[in-house]
């Protein structure tokens, strides 16, 4: 085998004081002495002196780097690194390593015969190359891609490398979510696709449903658990339900049975969505119609009123006045320390009519011959930050009825509830500069970013009926009353809450 060429041999810097060698200085040379140098040699040196061109490029090399304290000083710095620099003689090399080489040549499609074909050697140890210095253009092989190098005005220098690890990594992940972006369009084009979310809800809906069937006075107990997967709304002719139907498909028939005795709506192959008394009569005489989606998560039911003009406080037997309606029998004012009710009420209603409970979760209002409800306030679940928290200082809240105000042509009387929020937590005051984190600050599930839930867990929408009652409200009669969203706060609350009339 040949000897190999003394490589180091030819490196001029291998100590880092090859510049103050080329100024004839020692490396602690102040900056006046390096100028002086540098004019002395430069009459030497200079081509049309007679002098060296290579050796007068030099000299400004040295001169340019030395007279700035920035490049001085990195080029000092790595001196000290140079120090322990392999040097050839003190540390011998292992020999061989060609082969590996070769054979990775081999698996990326090469073939490379030494013996007949130029092979680029590594720069540093002469192996076969397959590498490349990003910094400074060096061919190095794979062995030497673990340890530093310099390389013409390149200082010191861990090796990059483009080894093309970053793209393949980049490209898996493109692939991997190409792949999950067409496996959710398939899903999705399946009818009887459903979400997390809306498998949460099919396995509540069940366990409750399973309970309710056991229970002898299903037809006249409320259960909020059943009682959010619909909401009704009222005109003077009509009473509009639109129900959320969580075990809705396609393929599966959906069942409606509905009379004088109450309402019955069940899919097939599922407990009852709906299964109630009414507390008013309907209309017999008269057709009941629905509207259905393709799917069957959604339908709708129109009930033509026995008495046309009555109002319905309720709508089931068993239920508290207003519940699961769009227009509760109240008006809410949320502010930061205090949640208000008012009750509009005849005027002959004396404050010895008027009882108001207090409770930890919840609130009754009972007014006689007038008002019998009761709300559960908006609750914060439980985690492993925070533990449930009170919606409420019952101690501090308290009710007033004020009377002599004009309402429709003619007196009546208001039933105002102050709530009072609890005191800020501790959490509230280090960690959230003093905001209180109460139901209009809570992340909606699936809510697009919005935050807000309504004060009372039965005024909640959570899928969106509302919209859908007021638009049956609007074409029977031209106008619909609008609730505020509870991600709707301030001025855009303001302009939400009332009547949404057009001129017909």
């Amino acid at each position: 085998m040949p000897q190999e060429p003394d490589h180091w041999s030819q490196v001029d810097d291998i100590d880092g004081q090859g510049l103050y060698r080329t100024l004839g200085l020692p490396p602690r040379a102040s900056l006046d002495e390096i100028r002086q140098a540098f004019r002395a040699l430069a009459k030497k040196l200079h081509p049309d002196k007679g002098g060296n061109a290579v050796a007068f490029g030099r000299l400004q090399d040295a001169f340019r780097i030395l007279s700035n304290p920035k490049s001085r000083s990195v080029y000092d710095d790595w001196a000290k690194e140079l120090e322990f620099r392999y040097v050839r003689g003190v540390a011998g090399r292992a020999e061989g390593g060609e082969g590996v080489l070769l054979d990775d040549f081999a698996n990326m499609g090469i073939h490379c015969d030494p013996a007949t074909q130029l092979v680029i050697t590594c720069e540093v140890c002469r192996r076969p190359s397959n590498r490349e210095c990003w910094t400074c253009g060096m061919k190095i092989c794979e062995f030497c891609t673990l340890k530093r190098h310099w390389k013409d005005g390149f200082p010191l220098h861990w090796p990059l490398i483009n080894s093309d690890h970053m793209r393949t990594r980049l490209a898996k992940r493109e692939f991997e979510k190409k792949r999950l972006e067409d496996a959710h369009r398939l899903a999705l084009q399946n009818p009887n696709f459903r979400t997390d979310s809306e498998l949460q809800d099919i396995r509540s809906f069940k366990t409750a449903a399973y309970e309710m069937l056991d229970r002898k006075d299903r037809l006249v107990a409320f259960d909020l658990r059943l009682a959010r997967f619909y909401m009704w709304a009222q005109t003077d002719d009509n009473v509009y339900i639109a129900v959320r139907v969580p075990t809705g498909y396609e393929d599966k028939e959906l069942l409606l049975d509905c009379n004088q005795a109450g309402l019955n709506l069940q899919p097939e192959d599922s407990p009852p969505v709906i299964q109630r008394a009414f507390h008013y009569a309907i209309d017999a005489s008269q057709p009941i119609e629905t509207f259905r989606t393709q799917d069957n998560r959604l339908f709708t039911i129109a009930l033509p009123k026995g008495q046309p003009g009555e109002t319905w406080l309720r709508l089931f037997r068993g239920d508290s006045d207003g519940a699961r309606c769009m227009q509760p029998p109240y008006q809410i004012s949320e502010m930061n320390d205090e949640v208000v009710l008012d009750f509009m009420l005849p005027f002959w209603t004396d404050s010895e009519d008027v009882k108001v409970a207090f409770r930890p979760k919840g609130i009754s209002v009972i007014v006689r011959s007038a008002i019998s409800l009761q709300r559960e306030y908006w609750a914060r679940a439980a985690d492993g930050r925070q533990a449930e928290s009170a919606a409420v200082d019952a101690n501090n809240s308290t009710w007033s009825l004020d009377g002599g105000i004009d309402a429709g042509g003619g007196k009546a009387k208001v039933l105002s509830i102050l709530l009072a929020r609890p005191p800020l937590t501790e959490e509230e005051l280090m960690w959230k500069k003093g905001v209180r984190q109460d139901n209009r600050s809570q992340d909606r599930p699936g809510g697009l970013m919005q935050k807000g839930v309504r004060f009372f867990r039965e005024d909640e929408d959570d899928f969106g009926l509302e919209d859908i009652l007021q638009a049956l409200c609007f074409l029977e009669i031209g106008s619909t009353f609008v609730p505020p969203k509870p991600w709707q706060h301030g001025s855009e609350a303001k302009g939400s809450h009332g009547e949404l009339e057009t001129s017909r």
